[in-house]
């Protein structure tokens, strides 16, 4: 920190762009001066088709979202976002999910659940205090390093393309496909470990059908770097010893322990959600 530099902006992303969707210019500005106070860099639209137009323009990471906007209010704009994030390629240049933040007058309990229905992250009161906003925008950083997190396991295109599937009234479908592939995944990592140690006249075919098996089971939801190592397992024990597959297997694993828990945790949010 540098002898003038206000202790508060010390160490902030200052590389996070936040978009406010506000129609009042007067709270327009207030907002885009807490910001700044804050050390983040912030831009303003009047409502939520602009807010629509501006995330496909520039990559934006939080939205101060008001809920009562002429034209499109915030929770149209929001469930608008939320559907074009589960489009294949989304908001181009965006990340996977929007961290949306609920900005409104209204104090009563349920207003926060229909903002948390509509497809909103957070919940900050107007006029909206400093240190609320601080800490509401910490959560998001929070949230979105816990996202990204789960994005250097699992591919979002091909969840959000799972997502899809679910029908007007019904779960989300994720939840099945995870528990499914949770049960199955072991059994044929098992399957490919007690083949190598075999290591008979059967075992070639046993590994290549488990990994063939897992590979695609893996790249259903997702689990790019486990189906890459299923593929690698195929290969070598093709072209060299069975023996050499065991430290892929090793490998893989490992990365189905991620996988494990980054689906684990995609699925207490959906059940959540239900």
């Amino acid at each position: 920190m540098t002898p003038n530099q206000d202790p508060a902006q010390a160490s902030l992303p200052r590389t996070v762009r936040v978009l406010v969707a506000e129609d009042s210019p007067l709270n327009q500005q207030v907002a885009l001066k807490q910001l700044e106070r804050l050390g983040y860099h912030g831009d303003a639209v009047n409502d939520g088709a602009q807010a629509l137009e501006a995330l496909g323009h520039a990559p934006y990471d939080i939205i101060l979202m008001d809920c009562q906007m002429p034209e499109m209010n915030g929770y149209e704009a929001t469930w608008q976002i939320r559907d074009r994030e589960q489009q294949p390629g989304g908001f181009a240049g965006q990340a996977a999910r929007l961290h949306i933040i609920a900005m409104t007058a209204n104090t009563e309990a349920d207003h926060r659940e229909r903002c948390l229905a509509a497809g909103m992250d957070d919940f900050i009161h107007k006029p909206v205090q400093l240190p609320e906003l601080d800490a509401a925008l910490h959560r998001a950083l929070a949230d979105r390093a816990a996202h990204q997190a789960l994005e250097e396991v699992l591919d979002p295109i091909i969840l959000a393309g799972l997502r899809q599937l679910r029908l007007p009234g019904q779960p989300d479908p994720l939840v099945p496909i995870i528990d499914l592939f949770l049960q199955e995944a072991p059994t044929q990592l098992d399957v490919i470990e007690q083949a190598i140690t075999r290591n008979d006249i059967a075992s070639l075919a046993q590994i290549t059908s488990a990994a063939t098996a897992l590979m695609g089971s893996a790249g259903n939801v997702g689990a790019r770097g486990l189906a890459a190592l299923c593929d690698e397992i195929v290969q070598t024990i093709r072209t060299s010893l069975l023996a050499d597959a065991l430290p892929i297997l090793s490998q893989a694993r490992q990365e189905f322990e991620r996988v494990r828990n980054a689906l684990g945790a995609i699925r207490a949010a959906a059940s959540a959600g239900a």
